[in-house]
């Protein structure tokens, strides 16, 4: 890698952030594929359906289905920067929860041995939707301070297993569905009015952790086990990410600024279709920096 050589974060869509975070902090994204009513779409693409039509359509009974990421779409991101003479930081949904980390692995090598003495660092983010999201932030200020490429992946590596993310959900038959979460697990999404809350584990996999009754405790639960986890000075900013009820969202990000006053600011992220495929409307998810992704008692 030469000395100098300018690099450019590159990160797939399943982290949620809209298109002007992306375009503002010049980073390159590649869109995930889903199907809802035999139409097909592109997170973060011209063809993408807007969210609330998409839950919407969810709530109407529609089953969408969510597609693996493109090698050659990744290919050719990667090689448009390379052609330009960039090297690459990717930063990828969790390998936990899709092959999209070994796609792009596999992509990065095809490509470097193309184009020999170009650089392409693939992170396994081992997060999602918002928590991808707030680890892609964290990175694009560490790049804007002028970390180099490999102080960077380092940087990723030593901060993805402190991102948390705490999730209340209205049910798991979304997740058994797709496959992220065992029928064992799922069973507690069809017990009347019983919110279920799971967590990502350190591998990046989605494991149920317990429950609440109702929507409200389910929040007040999620908030006050942030605060058993969350490390103090280190989440000025936390995101929120929701399932297109950012009524909900408010209420719990209130909650968080009362009883956490070191954070400062919260960013209210919308759950995109690929994610919300699996999680489905109605869901919370908190993100943010905590001591470790052990379970929450």
């Amino acid at each position: 890698m030469e000395e100098n050589r300018e690099y450019i974060i590159v990160t797939d869509s399943c982290g949620d952030m809209d298109k002007r975070y992306y375009t503002v902090n010049n980073v390159e994204v590649v869109g995930f594929s889903y199907t809802i009513d035999h139409q097909k779409f592109t997170q973060c693409s011209e063809r993408e359906m807007d969210t609330k039509s998409f839950y919407d359509r969810m709530k109407k009974g529609s089953m969408p289905t969510t597609d693996p990421l493109s090698y050659e779409e990744v290919t050719k991101k990667m090689e448009k920067l390379v052609d330009k003479g960039y090297d690459i930081f990717f930063l990828s949904f969790s390998g936990g929860l899709s092959a999209s980390y070994q796609t792009t692995q596999i992509a990065a090598e095809d490509i470097m041995a193309k184009h020999p003495g170009s650089v392409i660092r693939v992170v396994d983010s081992t997060c999602a939707t918002n928590g991808q999201g707030l680890l892609l932030h964290l990175c694009v200020k560490k790049k804007a301070a002028g970390v180099p490429l490999d102080e960077l992946v380092k940087y990723a590596e030593r901060t993805k297993g402190h991102v948390v993310h705490l999730v209340s959900v209205e049910d798991l038959n979304h997740l058994h569905r797709g496959g992220r979460l065992s029928k064992a697990s799922a069973v507690i999404g069809s017990i009347l009015n019983v919110k279920p809350l799971i967590t990502v584990d350190d591998s990046g996999r989605i494991v149920n952790y317990g429950k609440a009754s109702g929507k409200k405790k389910a929040h007040e639960t999620i908030v006050k086990h942030m605060k058993q986890k969350y490390i103090p000075g280190e989440n000025e900013e936390v995101f929120i990410g929701h399932g297109e009820c950012l009524a909900d969202a408010e209420e719990v990000g209130r909650m968080i600024l009362s009883e956490m006053p070191d954070v400062k600011r919260i960013r209210y992220i919308t759950v995109g279709p690929v994610i919300g495929a699996h999680t489905g409307g109605g869901g919370i998810v908190l993100a943010f920096i905590g001591n470790n992704r052990d379970a929450v008692k």
